[in-house]
């Protein structure tokens, strides 16, 4: 009786996990000023959702969706902002400035703050978790490469094998993103802050994380 009661509890718990996995929702977020297939959400902390969104116009704004309400933020003076990570009251993510040059920002609800890789050409932040920041930048040759930023200073990170590295999301020490090898190919990879794992989906013909 102990193993038909152990069996009919277990198809029980699976058949709820079933049904309960059934019934999950997707459900869609479209900012509603943004014209269609133009809203994109990057990161998420708690109910907050951060992204961008391109209205009528064709501009890029910033955004955070708290679960009910739409709120535009846009770096001051940018022609164009996208925010891609948020933790607590602190968002991160790049504007373009009226010369067309991309900059990293962190927005905390009431201050924007530039963060730029020293000498970098152009600066993405991707990512954050508590100080640390994650993103990439380029080059004066155009070469891309992750960076971390502790709030005071700034690291590059570069893949071994790779011509280009984008860190894009960031917990504790681990750091997700992807990196470009020579062939051109883009593959996944987890970074705990001293060794670079590969993680590539199997039927994939590039894969990146984000988060």
């Amino acid at each position: 009786m102990r193993s038909v009661t152990a069996i009919t509890l277990f198809l029980f718990t699976v058949l709820g996990a079933t049904a309960s996995h059934a019934t999950s929702t997707w459900t869609t977020l479209d900012h509603p000023s943004a014209t269609v297939t133009t809203t994109h959400l990057r990161g998420i902390d708690g109910t907050n959702i951060v992204g961008w969104y391109v209205d009528s116009s064709g501009n890029r704004h910033g955004t955070l969706y708290d679960g009910s309400t739409w709120a535009t933020h846009d770096y001051p003076s940018a022609t164009a902002t996208s925010l891609s990570g948020i933790d607590g009251n602190n968002m991160v993510g790049t504007y373009t400035d009226s010369s067309g040059n991309r900059h990293g920002t962190l927005y905390d609800g009431s201050t924007w703050t530039t963060l730029d890789y020293p000498s970098a050409t152009t600066t993405h932040l991707r990512g954050i978790d508590g100080t640390n920041i994650v993103g990439w930048y380029e080059d004066s040759s155009g070469n891309r490469h992750g960076t971390l930023y502790d709030g005071s200073t700034w690291t590059t990170l570069d893949h071994p094998s790779a011509t280009g590295t984008h860190l894009r999301g960031i917990d504790g020490n681990n750091m997700v993103g992807s990196y470009t090898d020579s062939g051109g190919t883009d593959h996944g990879f987890l970074y705990d802050g001293s060794t670079w794992t590969t993680l590539d989906h199997p039927s994939a013909i590039g894969t990146s994380l984000t988060g």
